[in-house]
């Protein structure tokens, strides 16, 4: 029970590895905040949390408002009476070539995946700091680490995550607060297939990755709780890339690999 008497806060928590990390969590002690636009679903991954004997509930939230996060931080403190843990996961994905991407879906993309990562980090960040105490884990992508063909704002906007993590990590270190961030490789989720409308496109990109797979949501969700948990307590400022090798291959680049034969 690493997470024992712990309370965590997982935006996008109502599907994908925001979902495997709540239930992850919650089978590890924490009483959990689900926080996501669809609160239908949010209620849902609740109620699974709640039959494992912990406190869960769901908080409608879009992450781009700052009053929306402002007073859900309020609701989380009144009825939890703390926050330990704060799980940017929520995030947008929209495939394409970078000369025909809207503005509209630029604006949108950075609004979630980079703007609310860093409203939801700098209104709980405050909380933890006054606390002394707290762990922030942002969810990046390997796809901000190096350029991936076909995610125009995407691969952008997590690398301004990196870049946000470390400098949070730093300004925040002596006041005892860890950030840190997970870059995923491709995970079997329904944003990351959605970039690949057909089975070959989705099997030459497989191909791309040493390990011929894509990730599994709780694979990454693994990840999450190390570094949210106090196992992790000296280390701030740190991507852990999940990818099986993609980094390590020159194919990533492009997405493909020599058919073997």
């Amino acid at each position: 029970m690493r997470l024992e008497e712990k309370t965590a806060i997982v935006t996008g928590g109502a599907g994908g590895i925001g979902e495997a990390v709540c239930l992850a969590f919650a089978e590890e002690g924490a009483d959990v905040v689900v926080a996501d636009i669809i609160e239908d679903k949010a209620r849902q991954v609740c109620d699974a949390i709640t039959s494992m004997g912990r406190k869960s509930i769901p908080a409608a939230l879009d992450v781009t408002s700052k009053s929306q996060v402002d007073a859900m931080v309020d609701r989380v403190l009144a009825e939890f009476g703390k926050i330990d843990i704060l799980v940017n996961a929520a995030g947008i994905l929209m495939g394409g070539a970078i000369e025909d991407v809207a503005e509209q879906d630029w604006d949108r993309v950075m609004a979630v995946n980079l703007k609310g990562t860093f409203l939801c980090s700098q209104a709980v960040g405050k909380k933890m700091i006054a606390r002394r105490k707290g762990s922030i884990v942002n969810l990046a992508s390997v796809a901000g680490h190096m350029p991936q063909v076909g995610l125009n704002a995407y691969s952008p906007s997590k690398a301004g995550v990196l870049m946000l993590t470390k400098i949070m990590a730093v300004e925040w270190a002596a006041h005892g607060v860890r950030v840190n961030a997970v870059s995923p490789g491709p995970t079997e989720t329904a944003m990351a297939l959605s970039v690949y409308d057909t089975e070959q496109k989705l099997n030459r990109r497989k191909k791309a990755i040493p390990m011929n797979r894509f990730a599994s949501p709780d694979e990454i969700a693994k990840a999450v709780l190390y570094l949210g948990s106090d196992e992790s307590g000296f280390v701030t400022g740190d991507s852990l890339v999940i990818d099986g090798g993609s980094l390590n291959s020159m194919f990533h680049l492009v997405g493909l690999m020599p058919d073997a034969g």
